[in-house]
């Protein structure tokens, strides 16, 4: 099999993100979905790549090493509906010595942080100060708290309007408008 740079630049992207569903290789390789099953298929059978049905999303990713965690394929999810429009993306963010699963700082200047709280832990100080920290950059700020459930609406979510909790099928709604300025949430 001879790969073509389609496939080199699927398997740089799944190996840079630990892996993708075939939704997130359609929406970024593929004109139709049919040809990315078909194409990573083959890689697959070729031993390019790894495929399992992911035990919480309950859709067939692809991988290298091992599959990829709920919380990489939230983040993967995102990077996705955000496609060219990302200046900047670092996984486990630190400010003030808490961490985001990842920041994504749009060209034109909006941040954007992703918490994944599967278990509805993430607790509301640390929301605020990620927030009150992210807010004297002057940017605007969006901050999406994805989780598998319906996640209880906290102090932080009432107090400051850019924090947003929704699940992962959501993610494309609500970023479809944080690639102009300024970011406004629906």
């Amino acid at each position: 099999m001879k790969l073509t740079d389609r496939d080199v630049n699927i398997i740089n992207f799944i190996t840079e993100n630990t892996g993708a569903t075939i939704e997130q290789l359609h929406e970024l390789f593929f004109p139709s979905y049919n040809m990315a099953a078909k194409r990573l298929k083959i890689l697959s059978d070729n031993n390019y790549l790894k495929e399992s049905i992911h035990p919480t999303l309950g859709k067939k990713v692809y991988y290298i090493k091992k599959i990829p965690s709920y919380h990489t394929l939230v983040i993967t999810e995102v990077l996705v509906a955000l496609k060219d429009n990302v200046a900047y993306m670092k996984r486990e963010y630190e400010i003030k010595k808490l961490f985001v699963d990842c920041i994504f700082i749009l060209k034109n200047g909006n941040i954007i942080t992703v918490e994944v709280d599967i278990f509805n832990r993430t607790k509301e100080s640390k929301l605020i100060t990620i927030y009150n920290e992210l807010a004297k950059t002057n940017a605007n700020i969006t901050m999406l708290v994805v989780s598998k459930h319906e996640r209880r609406q906290g102090v932080a979510e009432k107090r400051i309007g850019r924090i947003k909790n929704i699940k992962i099928d959501e993610i494309k709604k609500v970023l479809s408008t944080c690639t102009k300025v300024p970011c406004i949430m629906k």
